[in-house]
């Protein structure tokens, strides 16, 4: 104590000083974490909204081209003037040999659609037929839920998308079981100019619907859902299980300490979605969420993109815990200092000029490797995008054709077409799951259950899964691997690895060549040689093949697409089970990756 008591009075002005700026300099630094999170968040919630939002615009005119042309076929508007001139009561027109004859012509419509219903409504809205006789000569749900929707089409000839509403029966299909929230697609039927009724198809909410929104779910709990006028949920949820869709719920059913804080969410919500806007709500169980959303009058309904602050912010979070460990730490660093600049002020002195270096080290260190991670991160993202325009626009373009000139090709014309699209969807699929593993590994989402694997047969499975894209170029499979040979690693991880590299071998190697798989183990490690005698690798791509930020674009000898990904996912799933993977080309002789595995 009496140490301590010997400091002078400037020694603990300078300690308190110091100790200020530090906790003052833990704050703003807190501050600005939180601040660059929120904006990570929000750029991250837009972007997928936006997408979703534009998967889900190009469904449903998709569907609304298919109606109209179905609402303008001479059946349809034959029978339909014919039913309307029947009695409107259900006896009369379910015994109606009209209403059999309009059942057997949509019938085949509908199972190939995957559609649930048909209704024609007449203009007084009632349903004169439909595919169900507890709905014929009722009148019709889409007017009982708002009769301004059925006038666009009756009045104006609109075609419109009713969102999910609550449905008047129980509904089932092979994708949801006993659903009760249903939609539909509405168009009019014109006469001589002159409409005369409307035509409306029961679409499988499941189906497409709510599955194109699920592919917004990005993280443990970040979603897109869509919404009704009235703020309520009509798709599935992550956050809100409790409360999705309108089977569970609207506004005026919600228990009583719950509808404060929805209504506060729906204010929000519909008070900023005419731009995207961050907003943080607060859900139903009181957790606080980011969200952005919009609202398009074309469907009727809102798109919104959300993820539970904790997860958003769950970086800023884990800094602020151990800065304020730091803040702590201060204290009892300061009694520590004081007692070393009584007994040794110079080596205090040299110890804290030491530790500024290191500190300033590892701020720069730490700067630098940010810096790289945006920028590789922001080029990672540029080539995703681009490789996913290309498939994209083929598929477009491919359908805009189909669509609007489908008698104008010939069927050998249609069928390319359609093998055209099937590779650009099988395209957009592989590179999307190559994605979605990439970003699990990179997150630490991915558990390793490393097991006795046996490489031959790891092989000759991939071999046989990838057999007829080799028959197509008429190329030798070659598995030379000993089928006593076994390696210490994760199935799973290991199996996505000799798959895009089998895949890419097959690729690259000219028609009526040579894929081979052999070994070399020894005592420690494993060596898997997967060889083609394809076209070969430039000397100045060989560094860039493994580097997610890097875009290579050849492509195979049959023209065949690569997602970008698959090597870079390689070198991530060879690390994490303690392994390496290289690579040895030359140009028209062909490639060899080299994969180092434990031996068991």
């Amino acid at each position: 104590m009496k140490k301590i008591l010997s400091l002078k009075k400037h020694e603990y002005l300078l300690l308190v000083i110091s100790f200020f700026i530090a906790v003052v300099l833990i704050i703003f630094s807190l501050k600005e974490l939180k601040s660059f999170s929120i904006q990570s968040a929000e750029t991250s919630l837009i972007t997928v909204n936006k997408s979703s939002h534009e998967a889900l615009k190009q469904w449903i005119q998709f569907r609304k081209n298919n109606i109209k042309k179905l609402g303008s076929n001479d059946f349809l508007v034959n029978k339909t003037s014919e039913i309307l001139q029947l009695p409107r009561d259900s006896s009369s027109l379910i015994s109606s040999p009209i209403t059999s004859e309009l059942r057997v012509f949509f019938q085949p419509i509908l199972d190939t659609n995957e559609d649930l219903g048909v209704f024609l409504i007449s203009p007084n809205y009632i349903s004169v037929f439909s595919m169900r006789d507890s709905n014929t000569g009722s009148f019709n749900l889409i007017a009982k839920e708002s009769k301004s929707l059925l006038d666009k089409v009756l009045l104006r000839g609109e075609t419109i998308l009713v969102p999910p509403i609550k449905s008047d029966v129980a509904l089932e299909s092979k994708y949801t079981k006993e659903k009760w929230h249903t939609m539909f697609l509405v168009t009019p039927i014109f006469q001589e100019e002159k409409i005369i009724a409307a035509f409306a198809i029961r679409l499988d909410t499941q189906k497409d619907f709510s599955r194109i929104l699920e592919m917004g779910r990005i993280g443990e709990s970040g979603e897109s859902y869509g919404f009704n006028s009235q703020g309520v949920i009509v798709t599935n949820s992550r956050i809100d299980e409790k409360f999705e869709g309108i089977k569970e719920f609207n506004l005026e059913n919600r228990l009583e300490n719950e509808i404060d804080s929805i209504r506060v969410g729906q204010e929000n919500k519909f008070s900023l979605c005419n731009g995207y806007v961050l907003s943080e709500i607060e859900d139903y169980k009181g957790e606080n969420i980011y969200e952005v959303c919009v609202w398009d009058d074309t469907l009727n309904m809102g798109v919104a993109t959300r993820i539970k602050a904790n997860e958003a912010l769950k970086g800023y979070l884990f800094m602020r815990k151990i800065l304020l460990l730091i803040i702590v730490g201060l204290f009892g660093m300061g009694f520590i200092m004081i007692n070393i600049i009584v007994n040794a002020r110079q080596n205090e002195e040299n110890l804290l000029k030491e530790n500024k270096r290191e500190l300033e080290f590892i701020v720069e260190e730490r700067t630098k490797e940010l810096k790289h991670n945006i920028k590789t991160k922001d080029k990672f993202f540029s080539i995703l995008a681009h490789d996913l325009r290309s498939p994209f626009s083929g598929l477009l373009v491919l359908l805009d054709l189909l669509l609007k000139n489908p008698k104008s090709f010939s069927e050998e014309e249609k069928t390319n077409m359609l093998e055209e699209i099937y590779n650009s969807s099988a395209q957009l699929f592989k590179l999307l799951e190559n994605l979605l593993s990439w970003s699990r590994s990179q997150t630490n989402e991915i558990t390793l259950n490393p097991e006795k694997v046996s490489i031959h047969d790891l092989i000759k499975v991939n071999f046989d899964l990838q057999l007829q894209n080799a028959k197509n170029k008429k190329i030798k499979l070659i598995n030379e691997i000993d089928d006593r040979l076994n390696v210490f690693a994760d199935r799973n991880t290991i199996d996505t690895v000799f798959r895009n590299l089998i895949s890419n071998a097959i690729k690259f190697t000219n028609p009526g060549g040579t894929v081979r798989i052999k070994s070399s183990p020894n005592r420690k490690m494993v060596k898997v040689f997967v060889q083609d005698n394809g076209i070969g690798i430039p000397k100045e791509n060989l560094k860039k093949l493994f580097k997610i930020e890097e875009k290579i674009s050849t492509k195979g000898t049959n023209n065949e697409e690569g997602t970008g990904i698959g090597l870079a996912l390689c070198k991530e799933f060879i690390e994490l089970n303690g392994g390496k993977i290289y690579v040895d080309s030359n140009i028209e002789v062909g490639t060899v990756f080299i994969v180092e595995l434990p031996n068991i």
